[in-house]
């Protein structure tokens, strides 16, 4: 793996104009991405063309390398090991000499946008505070997805196997807290440790003992919600503390006003209001899913695309995580993961119609990683640049998100798994065999879809269009 970091490392800096025109990094879950100081130095091109990059596309003043899961964070690790790049977080954040002196002019327009930069930098540090929990969530999430069928099946008669199982699954979560206001606190600029402490205030067992003001306390009400907003503030707090307190006091005073001043103000204010939040939500989606499935699984289902295809799907991850929370299964996420598989339908019947061979290559690269649940390579290599399959893969999506939500099924799992992973990851015999068939639907009207549409097949001479 290193091999072929280095060498994607090394083409991608060539590509870009070398690590001096970098402004800014990043990563999420499956992409690298990039700001430049000045875009006529970078090659589009040529980045298309490196090993092991499936996608590429541009939002904003952003350029998004789609590299994959686990190899984004790697790559990104690997080129701030060489070299001390700004975050996208930290040049959001400074003028337009972050550029250099010398911004293009896509990026001064994309900066003067304050609405569309702070969506964008919302979606980045959520993605930030919750990529480094992926690789437990997929391993637990599992674990107790497949325990859960097992335990209706042949582990009737094995309470002691099946509740180790149930201890494996759920032990990530068992420390939720305390990371996800580890990382957050980190993310929003304050001292991680103290996002530790305001997990451990919001989550204290002692709490449910304690009633004040004529309010009774419980513990982790609000879930990460709580934890996310109490962070928030608790960074600013801090962060408005070392800039006016002198040096010699600000080492003690600091974290004894932040931890005192922002936890009373968690536990009185922020908690209940997240707590409302939390319950309205699962209440809400309960609601809907019973009275409205077929429907609200439709436009879940068939909006989903659109949201990967800008990035803002990691502004989901919050509400994925609070549903599990309260409602013990996460109703959101077998049906958004139709969409990915309303896209390997429309791919598949593209590979069936096109004449073009190299393209027909590309797509077979790109289905498999598509059935595991990677929908970028079949975004911005195959549907988007035809278009028309793409809104046949939103069709697909609809279908089958119509069918998981009417025969409510639900995940053991907040997020970082979808395809036919999902399989193994679902709450219990019920939810597997219903994902397989809305699965199944969305695959097959994605297909129908697309040979419906029809599409402009095109020439070999520009499938280097495609990465």
């Amino acid at each position: 793996m290193s091999a072929d970091l280095d060498y994607m490392y090394r083409r991608i800096l060539s590509a870009v104009g070398g690590a001096g025109n970098i402004a800014a990094l990043g990563c999420c879950i499956t992409r690298l991405r990039i700001i430049v100081k000045n875009e006529k130095l970078l090659d589009v091109n040529a980045l298309r063309l490196i090993r092991g990059i499936k996608g590429y596309v541009r939002s904003g003043v952003q350029h998004h390398l789609i590299v994959g899961p686990s190899v984004s964070s790697k790559l990104f690790t690997y080129f701030n090991e060489r070299q001390n790049f700004p975050s996208l977080e930290e040049i959001g954040a400074q003028d337009d000499k972050a550029f250099g002196g010398q911004p293009s002019s896509q990026a001064t327009a994309f900066l003067s946008r304050p609405l569309m930069y702070r969506i964008t930098a919302v979606c980045g540090r959520i993605g930030s505070i919750f990529l480094p929990l992926i690789p437990a969530y997929i391993g637990c999430g599992l674990i107790t997805g497949i325990g859960n069928v097992l335990s209706k099946t042949i582990l009737v008669s094995s309470p002691n196997i099946t509740t180790l199982i149930q201890v494996l699954g759920q032990s990530v979560f068992f420390y939720l807290m305390a990371i996800v206001g580890y990382n957050a606190n980190k993310e929003f600029g304050g001292s991680p440790a103290l996002g530790l402490a305001f997990a451990g205030v919001l989550n204290a067992p002692a709490l449910s003992k304690i009633t004040l003001f004529g309010l009774n306390f419980t513990p982790g009400e609000g879930g990460v919600l709580a934890v996310l907003l109490v962070c928030w503030v608790g960074s600013w707090v801090e962060r408005k503390l070392r800039s006016h307190l002198r040096e010699n006091l600000e080492m003690f005073l600091t974290p004894l006003i932040t931890i005192f001043v922002v936890g009373t103000l968690a536990l009185l204010f922020i908690q209940p209001v997240a707590g409302f939040a939390a319950d309205i939500l699962a209440k809400g989606t309960r609601y809907l899913l019973q009275h409205g499935g077929l429907w609200i699984g439709a436009f879940l289902g068939g909006t989903f695309l659109p949201l990967v295809m800008l990035g803002l799907h990691q502004s989901l991850i919050p509400i994925h995580q609070q549903l599990l929370d309260s409602l013990g299964t996460n109703p959101l996420l077998p049906i958004l993961c139709m969409a990915g598989a309303g896209q390997v339908g429309a791919g598949l019947a593209v590979l069936f119609k096109t004449h073009n061979a190299p393209f027909k290559t590309l797509i077979k690269n790109a289905i498999p990683v598509g059935l595991l649940g990677i929908g970028e390579p079949l975004i911005y290599g195959v549907t988007l640049p035809l278009f028309k399959p793409f809104v046949a893969a939103c069709i697909g999506g609809a279908f089958g998100g119509a069918v998981v939500a009417f025969f409510q099924t639900g995940a053991s799992i907040p997020f970082g798994v979808s395809g036919v992973v999902m399989l193994m990851a679902l709450s219990n015999l019920h939810s597997t065999l219903f994902y397989a068939l809305g699965y199944v639907t969305a695959v097959v009207v994605g297909f129908v879809a697309t040979c419906w549409l029809g599409f402009d097949d095109p020439e070999p001479k520009t499938t280097h269009f495609y990465p």
